[in-house]
């Protein structure tokens, strides 16, 4: 895959629009490529510390940095890849039974998801008005990558992750 950094296009997209401003504060944009179809965002995390999920005690000490591939929702046009380093913590309460956990942006990103939150609800709405297999036709027509069976696991998870009726 060959990238090239299309410096003119991308300063007048920067001199025009702040892409930090649509991400969460401790996700730094480092560097912006494209290429005819496709944005890639190079992004670093810059959280110090992480609270677990599971004790809710605050964590300094990290574990490892992972870098994930992550898509989202299509800047003018073009598919955009989020090329993510994120951080994983060590728990070292004894009495917790989370060992590591990674940082998932206030709902921005959450576990190991290859797609950010914005663009499942997206998803998951066009889905629910139209059919799974349409869907994913008309994402692919907006350079979302994305297959009618991906479109309906997504809706499984979410359903999954409804409240229960009392």
């Amino acid at each position: 895959l060959f990238i090239t950094k299309d410096e003119g296009a991308m300063e007048s997209l920067n001199a025009n629009l702040n892409l930090q401003q649509f991400f969460p504060l401790d996700l730094r944009i480092q560097d912006v490529l494209t290429t005819e179809d496709t944005v890639y965002i190079q992004m670093k995390s810059n959280t110090k510390d992480y609270i677990c999920p599971k004790c809710k005690k605050k964590i300094t000490k990290y574990h490892a940095v992972h870098k994930r591939k992550v898509q989202d929702l299509p800047i003018l046009g073009k598919r955009t890849i989020l090329m993510i380093n994120l951080y994983e913590f060590n728990c070292d309460n004894t009495e917790c039974d989370c060992i590591s956990t990674t940082e998932n942006f206030d709902g921005f990103l959450n576990g190991y998801s290859r797609m950010t939150e914005r663009l499942v609800d997206f998803i998951t709405d066009l889905a629910l008005e139209t059919s799974c297999e349409g869907a994913a036709r008309i994402m692919n027509s907006m350079n979302i990558k994305i297959s009618g069976d991906t479109v309906i696991r997504t809706l499984i998870k979410r359903f999954d992750k409804q409240p229960v009726p009392s």
